[in-house]
């Protein structure tokens, strides 16, 4: 019920806000978002799940990507691209866990 809830908060909150992200922004929360979820699944059925660890992986991740962002924005450089890289490599990373984890749980 609180995922649902913090949902809705944040949409209706995004919608009060109306900034404005360009597709860099847009790009890097999307994959940090999609990380911190794979993450947190491959957490659980591991059956070391922490909301708390989940909650501060996305925050320090969303912070870091941002910082690229900004840095590359300001040097005129696509730094940006870097997150997405190291953000898609840990997304197929905990997808391949998922995938062997599952594989297991089938050949039984």
């Amino acid at each position: 019920m609180k995922p649902l809830v913090g949902l809705i908060a944040g949409m209706i909150f995004g919608y009060i806000l109306q900034i404005p992200a360009d597709e860099k922004i847009c790009a890097v929360i999307m994959l940090v978002a999609i990380d911190s979820i794979c993450g947190g699944v491959v957490a659980k059925l591991n059956s070391n799940f922490s909301d708390k660890i989940l909650i501060c992986g996305f925050a320090v991740n969303l912070i870091f990507g941002m910082i690229l962002i900004f840095l590359g924005n300001f040097f005129e450089i696509n730094l940006y691209c870097i997150a997405l890289l190291i953000f898609g490599l840990r997304i197929f990373k905990n997808i391949s866990i998922l995938k062997s984890f599952f594989l297991k749980k089938c050949a039984v």
